[in-house]
């Protein structure tokens, strides 16, 4: 008891520094600026807007998750579904840290929602992601005081299930509709966004969970997860099916711009025509997942979700810089046929402090908040 509870005093000193360089961080950028990013006028997203999709599409695969017991009355899944919701608001607080700080100011996301463009995508993005925060908060408020099965709680249930299949739909139009850039254009990347949030959600979740299990000793048994397990290789088989489909068309097409997208230099490094980040991030886990003898296992369970988020987040910025990378317009004639790209050690530094605020929302709600509580 007495290590546990040294462990516990350690990982909050580490969550406190991360935290003191955090708001170090916000200063910085809110006294000097964008220009503190590796970004340009024509590479505009950068990692911390990376950050925030990946972290916001793995909210909503959180809430989808938690959809089966609490919409679809899958009773046997409602120990899962108290920590599902936390985990769920948790990691939207991250994202919006992310987003906040890539905006410059906390202002600018007030302005927008007070002034808002119905028109855009991104104000929608916004505008849903808000009020799926508010919904889940309250949400989870019900639960903690023993409120699963109310009609007003069964309303929320639902009301977050719908917000959380719209809001990556939603992201995914944002670089859908935008038709100066062939490579994010098209219906594809609603989809796409709407399979990696429920992929990512549940990796986060088993990863999660299962290291707080072997850390604490508390919580649902091991086995019970095996079922995720399942429902996880399914996702990530979807997810490899659409990704092999949606190369099958890009290299099919004769468009002029895909033609130059091919000479880009992807960021992470190719394998023929595959990207580096999917073979180890997607096709490995899947195959490794398929494997009952290591599904089973809980280090297979940890290896294959952790290789899944950290290839989703990279796979998210392939695709962010990717399709930047090429200067079109007027830009063409004043910057290199393909713009390079690292982050500074400020974007770094927002990654960080947005996990930093995510993690110590998940540490304080597993210490107080009784996260595997069930209806009685």
């Amino acid at each position: 008891m007495s290590e546990k509870k040294g462990l516990f005093g350690v990982w909050l000193a580490v969550l406190g520094i991360g935290i003191v360089v955090g708001l170090i961080t916000t200063v910085k950028l809110f006294s000097q600026g964008h220009s503190l990013f590796n970004a340009n006028d024509v590479l505009l997203w950068t990692l911390p807007l990376g950050a925030y999709i990946f972290l916001a599409l793995a909210s909503s695969g959180l809430t989808l998750l938690s959809a089966v017991p609490l919409v679809f009355g899958v009773k046997k899944y409602e120990p899962f579904a108290k920590r599902l919701v936390f985990l769920a608001i948790a990691t939207l607080c991250g994202a919006f840290v992310s987003i906040g700080l890539e905006l410059g100011s906390i202002f600018h996301m007030i302005y927008i929602m007070l002034s808002p463009n119905i028109s855009s995508p991104i104000w929608w993005m916004g505008a849903i992601y808000s009020v799926e925060l508010v919904v889940l908060i309250v949400k989870f408020f019900l639960m903690h005081k023993g409120d699963w099965h109310s009609g007003f709680s069964k309303f929320l249930a639902l009301a977050s299930f719908i917000l959380a299949l719209a809001a990556p739909l939603m992201i995914g139009s944002v670089f859908g509709i935008t038709e100066s850039r062939v490579t994010y254009f098209g219906p594809v990347m609603s989809i796409y966004c709407l399979l990696m949030a429920f992929l990512s959600g549940t990796a986060l979740f088993i990863v999660y969970s299962l290291v707080v299990n072997r850390v604490t000793g508390n919580g649902v048994p091991v086995e019970l997860y095996d079922e995720f397990a399942l429902i996880f290789t399914y996702a990530a088989g979807v997810v490899t099916v659409f990704t092999l489909l949606k190369y099958a068309i890009e290299s099919a097409t004769v468009v002029p711009e895909f033609l130059v997208y091919r000479q880009f230099e992807h960021a992470f490094g190719t394998v023929g025509v595959f990207h580096s980040e999917v073979l180890l991030g997607l096709f490995l886990p899947l195959v490794l997942l398929l494997i009952p003898s290591v599904r089973k296992t809980v280090a297979g369970k940890i290896l294959t979700s952790a290789l899944v988020l950290a290839g989703t987040l990279l796979m998210h910025m392939e695709i962010l810089l990717a399709g930047q990378s090429h200067p079109v317009g007027p830009k063409a004639e004043q910057f290199a046929p393909f713009i390079s790209y690292f982050p500074s050690i400020w974007e770094i530094l927002v990654f960080v402090f947005a996990l930093t605020i995510m993690l110590l929302i998940y540490t304080l709600g597993e210490r107080y908040l009784k996260l595997t509580e069930a209806p009685q």
